[in-house]
């Protein structure tokens, strides 16, 4: 199903100005999570609101780990490698799973979404989709890759949330101050 759906992704190439789109979305396209992450986190921090920023360092740090434990524990070659496909973006061969850029991508929309901002955590989740297509249909990773990337990003973050529920000092101010009900 995985090299199926691979297919039906890869072989809608051939479009010189979505071929273009998708080359300049999976190479670029990272930059502007992290830019936005970047600037999300400032205003964070421009507004003395340390802890959010502290957490989503946290949650991409847990995110990045498992994105190596995960590549570890399932090798996988690149499509190129082991099929005929349409590769539209040169790459060099080696490990497939998971998507070292989907995996960015959602980490950065993750942490955007449970820490810094909802709106833009959304605009970077949808970001980060695009990310993840583009690297298909350019024959550099299965989908499975990027679902692994997703996994990956949805297990960091969510740690790094329950960490920051257990350890944030200003969570537990919040909840020791509220009035008793009756």
């Amino acid at each position: 199903m995985n090299y199926d759906l691979f297919k039906w992704i890869n072989n809608s190439s051939g479009n010189s100005f979505v071929d273009a789109l998708m080359k300049d979305v999976a190479k670029y396209a990272i930059a502007i999570s992290f830019l936005v992450l970047a600037v999300l986190c400032l205003m964070r921090l421009f507004h003395r609101s340390l802890w959010p920023v502290i957490w989503s360092g946290v949650g991409l740090v847990l995110t990045f780990l498992l994105g190596l434990v995960a590549a570890a524990a399932y090798s996988e070659k690149r499509p190129f490698q082991t099929h005929h496909v349409h590769q539209l973006l040169s790459h060099a061969p080696g490990q497939s799973f998971p998507s070292d850029h989907a995996t960015a991508a959602f980490g950065c929309a993750l942490v955007a979404l449970v820490f810094l901002n909802r709106a833009w955590g959304v605009v970077l989740i949808l970001l980060g989709v695009l990310i993840g297509f583009a690297r298909v249909y350019l024959g550099i990773h299965y989908p499975g890759d990027i679902g692994g990337s997703f996994l990956c990003a949805v297990v960091g973050v969510a740690v790094a949330w329950g960490l920051s529920r257990a350890f944030t000092p200003t969570a537990r101010v919040r909840t020791s101050e509220r009035p008793a009900s009756g």
